[in-house]
């Protein structure tokens, strides 16, 4: 026995259509034959037709349960990128308050170098001020 496939929401489609034509080419034979045909004949052929009809509803329904399902995929993967995003973004904002700190030592050692008591204040002064975050950037 050959290993069951699943199909694609395009191929579902693709199948509800081949249906829905077959079901139209059995609604013209039926009605084109009307006067040709016994009633247990038409009957028959009406039965085929809702059969088609019903094969069509359910492959379409398939085909919409496989959007649905993509759509979550998507919605998860964009959370999760929106998850990694902000984490980078925390990381910018680290790392832009160690360079500002790195920044604030070197003006204190270029003010301890050139022995301006006035410099070594400001830079000390700079030192102790709480960083600037982002949301009052």
């Amino acid at each position: 026995m050959a290993p069951l496939t699943e199909l694609t929401k395009d191929q579902s489609y693709a199948i509800a259509d081949s249906l829905a034509q077959a079901s139209n080419l059995v609604l013209e034979l039926r009605i084109r034959e009307r006067e040709a045909l016994a009633p247990d004949e038409r009957a028959l052929l009406e039965q085929y037709e809702n059969h088609l009809d019903q094969m069509v509803a359910l492959f379409r329904a398939y085909g919409i349960h496989l959007t649905a399902e993509g759509a979550e995929q998507a919605c998860g993967d964009i959370e999760g990128a929106i998850a990694k995003g902000k984490l980078q973004l925390k990381r910018i904002t680290d790392i832009k308050a160690a360079i500002a700190a790195a920044a604030r030592l070197v003006d204190l050692g270029a003010a301890i170098l050139s022995r301006d008591p006035f410099a070594i204040g400001e830079a000390a002064a700079g030192l102790r001020a709480k960083p600037k975050t982002a949301d009052k950037a």
